[in-house]
Order: C-alpha cells, then sequence, then structure tokens
C-alpha cells in the first residue's frame, strides 16, 4: 500500500480502503500489519487537510452531543495524529457535563478520571494528561457516559483495531454507556481480524458521516 495515499476529495482524509489481508499467518501479525499501514497513513495527512476533517467530525459530534445530552461524556485527548475533539471537550464543559478523560497510572494501567478544565501539562507520552489527584469517575457514570473512543482502524461492523495493548477493550468491557469511534476515513478497512476480546463500539464518526454498524446513519 502506498503511504501517501492520504488525501480525498476536499476537506476528507480519506484513502483507499485497506483490506485486510490473510497473511501472514497469526492474528497479531495481521493486526501489526494494518496497524503500521494505517498509522503511517494517518500521520502523513497534511496539515490543511486534517484541520478541514477534524472541524467536520468535530461539528458531527457536537450534533449528536447537543441532541442526546449525555450527564457525562468520556473522550480522549488527540496524540496529534487522531481527530482532535478540542471543540467537543470546550462544549461539554461549558454545558455542564461531567468530562471524563483517561489517565495512565504508575501501575501501568489507564483509568478514566474527571477534569473540570483542559488545562494540565503534558505526561511523559508528550499527551496533556488529567493531573494525579483527578478523581476516579465512578463505574455508574461510566455506564450511563457518552463514550468517544479513538482507534488505529474501523470497519463496517463497528469493530475497532487499537494500538495493541488492549486498555480500551478493558474500559469498555468494565462497564460504559453509549460508544462511538472517532477516526478519518483513511482508517477505515475490509473486515478487521479479530477475537472475542476485541470490542465493537455502537457507531463510528468520521469526516464524512456518522455510521452505524453496516448502514450510514447520516451523511
Amino acid at each position: 500500500m502506498n503511504d501517501r495515499q492520504t488525501a480525498g476529495p476536499a476537506g476528507t482524509a480519506a484513502g483507499a480502503p485497506l483490506q485486510a489481508s490473510r497473511e501472514p499467518s497469526s492474528l497479531r501479525d495481521r493486526k501489526q500489519a494494518i496497524r503500521r499501514e494505517i498509522i503511517a497513513r494517518r500521520r502523513a495527512i497534511p496539515p490543511p487537510v486534517r484541520a478541514d476533517a477534524d472541524a467536520a467530525v468535530n461539528r458531527r459530534l457536537l450534533d449528536i452531543v447537543r441532541t442526546e445530552n449525555p450527564s457525562a461524556l468520556v473522550a480522549y485527548v488527540s496524540d496529534g495524529t487522531e481527530p482532535d475533539l478540542t471543540p467537543v471537550l470546550r462544549f461539554a464543559l461549558e454545558s455542564g457535563m461531567t468530562l471524563c478523560l483517561p489517565r495512565f497510572e504508575s501501575s501501568g494501567a489507564y483509568s478514566i478520571v474527571t477534569v473540570r478544565s483542559l488545562d494540565f501539562p503534558a505526561s511523559h507520552w508528550g499527551i496533556p494528561e488529567p493531573p494525579a489527584d483527578s478523581p476516579a469517575a465512578p463505574p455508574e457514570l461510566l455506564a450511563k457516559a457518552l463514550w468517544l473512543v479513538p482507534g488505529v482502524a474501523f470497519d463496517s461492523a463497528c469493530r475497532r483495531l487499537g494500538r495493541g495493548k488492549g486498555v480500551y477493550d478493558r474500559l469498555l468491557a468494565a462497564g460504559a454507556g453509549k460508544t462511538i469511534g472517532i477516526f478519518y476515513e483513511l482508517q477505515r478497512c475490509g473486515e478487521l481480524p479479530h477475537e472475542p476480546t476485541d470490542r465493537p463500539v455502537g457507531r463510528v464518526v468520521t469526516e464524512s458521516g456518522v455510521f452505524g454498524c453496516t448502514n450510514t446513519v447520516r451523511s
């Protein structure tokens, strides 16, 4: 595949859908091959195309958040290659929603904590992260929240491929409300290799639309 094939029509970050190869033989190797390809494509998105795609993703998400009006929103802070959801995060805080973000703990696990602002320093990964004294989000809150979930790739069945550590698979399995995968169109794949512990999302939002499993919900 050509790593430079990142830009689709104006305002999109769409490349040709990546087909999940039946080779190499192991499931782990197949997943890793897809990760390498998609991450390279995502990093290569030109800044103006990325900005337009981010704006479109945020418009669609703001429509959803305003309509569904969840009491809590579980989201993420972009690593610079994932869609940047800052407008949605700010809207949640300004609207009185409880905003929750992941935090890396010394144990090596991730927890979901509540935040009251977006003014926090970069972690050792270089990504802004809630401080150590941020209160943990209670399970009953997470079970009712709207989750905005990042990932490396997705398919038409709303399967999600992450970075390979199982972080969101474990978080979602512990008890999550409605889930929306957040991606660029170039992260769309044919059927992803998957296993029972892989957690799908309920919907997917890209710059091109809002998608349910195999069907477009809203364009």
